[in-house]
């Protein structure tokens, strides 16, 4: 099956995300080098690499496409009134 236009959305934020994570794991670096561990823009670029790599795995697994197509939750109801 293929995905929605929301699920695609989705992906596509993720994927944003998963940039913006990568580019803040340099940024970290950056930062480790030049101010060391105990500084406060080294632990808010690791918290912030956190935040994007959670938000990059959610929404990833909010894109994906179904395995199976869903059914209507009164179908049986319907077959027994019409049949």
């Amino acid at each position: 099956m293929t995905r929605t236009t929301g699920k695609k959305i989705a992906f596509g934020f993720a994927v944003f995300c998963l940039i913006a994570m990568v580019a803040t794991v340099a940024l970290f670096f950056y930062f480790l080098n030049t101010k060391g561990i105990n500084d406060v823009l080294t632990a808010s670029a690791l918290a912030t690499i956190v935040f994007f790599a959670s938000c990059t795995t959610v929404l990833y697994f909010m894109s994906k496409p179904p395995r199976y197509e869903l059914r209507p939750w009164d179908e049986e109801e319907k077959k027994e009134v019409l049949g």
